[in-house]
C-alpha cells in the first residue's frame, strides 16, 4: 500500500476518534463500509451524534458531495431525488433535476428512514443495491459510495426488516458511558475546552485508491476455514446468511483489515464485525458473540484462561505441598500427594506450551500489547514451573 495514503487514512481515523468519543468501533465500521462501497445503518436514541459523525467523515474527504435528509411519512420523492424538470415535462419527458440531491451525492445520510413511505423505500432499492437511478426513460449510474441510514429502533415488521437487510453494517450507537467522556463533553459544551475538528485528510481519488487496495488484501491461510465454520454454526442457530450478504461481508472484512492497519485478513477480524452485520433481531447478538468467540478465541481470552489455569494449578500444588509436610507417616498418603504434585506440574507444563505455541504461531494475529502481555504471562508460568520442579526434586530427594 502507498505509505502516505495509509498514514493519511489512520490520521483521519484518529481525528474522528478525537472528535467523537466512544465511537471507535462504529468509526472503523463506517470507514470499512465506504472502502467496500456498502451501506450502513445506525441504530440509537436521538442525540447520540449519528448525523454529526457522518458529516465529520464527509468533511475529512475533499471532493465528496454529501446529502442528508430527515424522512417523515409525508416526505415527497422530489425531496430526495430532485424536482421534476418542468422544461422537459412540456416535451412529454418525465425526468428529475438530480443535481444537489441523493442521486448526485457520494455519501448520503437518511435519518428516520423507516418513517418514509413505501413509495420512497421502493424508489431507494436500486440506488442501495445497484447504485443506479431510474430517471424517466434513462437509467443513470450514481456516484454514491455509501448510504448511511438511521433510526431509533429496529422495526418489527418483516417487510421493513427485509428492507433493512440492504444495509450491511448495523451497529447500535449508545449514549456516552465513561464518566471521563461525559466530563469532556461538558467541557466542550461550556467552551472550557475546544472540541477537536476533523480536517481534510483524504481526497475522493484517495478514497477510490483505498477501495482498490481493499480488494487486494491478502487472505490468511486459516481465515476461510474459520469463516465457513462460523457461518455453519450460525446457520445451526437459525441465523442464516444469504449468498448476497456473504459476498458483501467478505468485501467488508477486507476493508476492515485495511482500517485496522493490516494488509492481510485474519480470523480475528470476525470479532467486532459480524455481531453488527448478521443479526436479524437484537436478541441474535449474544449467540453471534458466543459463536465467534468459540471458533476464534481472542488473545485476551486465551491469556486470561491460561492465567486462571496456572493460578489454580499453583494453588492446588501448594495445598498438596502443605498437606505432605503435615502428614509424612503413611506411605500411601505420601505417594498420593506426590502423584498429585506431579500431575499439577505436568498440567502447568501443558499450559506453558499452549501459551508459548500461540506466541510462536503465525496462525494467530497478535498486537504488540497482546504479545507483551503473553510474554509476561509466560514468564509467570515459567516461575511456577521452576517452583514446582524444585519442590518435587526436594521431596524425591528426601
Amino acid at each position: 500500500m502507498n505509505t502516505a495514503l495509509f498514514t493519511n487514512l489512520h490520521n483521519f481515523r484518529a481525528a474522528l476518534n478525537d472528535a467523537h468519543l466512544e465511537r471507535g468501533e462504529i468509526i472503523d465500521g463506517l470507514l470499512a463500509t465506504m472502502l467496500s462501497k456498502q451501506n450502513a445503518f445506525l441504530l440509537g436514541l436521538p442525540g447520540t451524534g449519528k448525523s454529526d459523525l457522518i458529516r465529520s467523515i464527509c468533511s475529512g474527504i475533499h471532493g465528496v458531495n454529501y446529502f442528508g435528509y430527515l424522512l417523515s411519512p409525508t416526505t415527497d420523492p422530489s425531496e430526495l431525488f430532485g424536482p421534476v424538470a418542468v422544461t422537459k415535462l412540456l416535451n412529454d419527458e418525465y425526468t428529475r433535476d438530480v443535481d444537489g440531491y441523493l442521486p448526485s451525492a457520494h455519501v448520503a445520510f437518511l435519518d428516520e428512514l423507516f418513517r418514509g413511505s413505501s413509495a420512497i423505500l421502493n424508489s431507494l432499492l436500486t440506488i442501495l443495491n445497484e447504485r443506479t437511478f431510474n430517471n424517466g426513460k434513462h437509467t443513470i449510474t450514481t456516484p454514491i459510495q455509501s448510504i448511511v441510514a438511521a433510526t431509533n429502533s429496529w422495526p418489527d415488521e418483516e417487510s421493513l426488516q427485509a428492507f433493512g437487510d440492504r444495509f450491511l453494517f448495523r451497529p447500535t450507537v449508545q449514549p456516552l458511558q465513561k464518566p471521563s467522556s461525559k466530563t469532556t463533553l461538558d467541557k466542550w459544551a461550556l467552551g472550557i475546552k475546544d472540541r477537536p475538528t476533523v480536517k481534510v485528510h483524504l481526497s475522493l481519488d484517495d478514497l477510490h485508491q483505498l477501495q482498490d487496495e481493499a480488494q487486494q488484501v491478502k487472505i490468511h491461510e486459516s481465515f476461510m476455514e474459520k469463516f465457513s465454520n462460523v457461518c455453519e454454526l450460525l446457520d445451526q442457530r437459525d441465523i442464516c446468511i444469504s449468498d448476497r450478504r456473504r459476498v458483501q461481508i467478505l468485501k467488508f472484512l477486507r476493508a476492515w483489515a485495511i482500517v485496522q492497519g493490516e494488509d492481510t485478513l485474519y480470523p480475528e477480524h470476525l470479532h467486532n464485525t459480524l455481531i453488527h452485520i448478521v443479526y436479524r433481531t437484537l436478541e441474535d447478538k449474544d449467540a453471534i458473540q458466543e459463536i465467534v468467540e468459540q471458533e476464534v478465541p481472542t488473545a485476551a481470552k486465551i491469556f486470561g484462561d491460561g492465567k486462571r489455569a496456572a493460578t489454580a494449578l499453583m494453588n492446588d500444588f501448594m495445598v498438596d505441598r502443605s498437606k505432605l509436610a503435615a502428614d509424612k507417616h503413611s506411605v500411601e498418603t505420601l505417594n498420593n500427594h506426590v502423584q498429585n504434585l506431579t500431575r499439577n506440574y505436568k498440567d502447568m507444563c501443558t499450559v506453558y506450551e499452549k501459551i508459548n505455541d500461540m506466541l510462536d504461531s503465525s496462525r494467530v494475529k497478535l498486537t504488540a500489547s497482546e504479545r507483551s502481555r503473553g510474554m509476561k504471562l509466560l514468564q509467570q508460568i515459567e516461575a511456577h514451573k521452576q517452583t514446582m520442579a524444585f519442590s518435587l526434586s526436594e521431596i524425591k530427594g528426601n
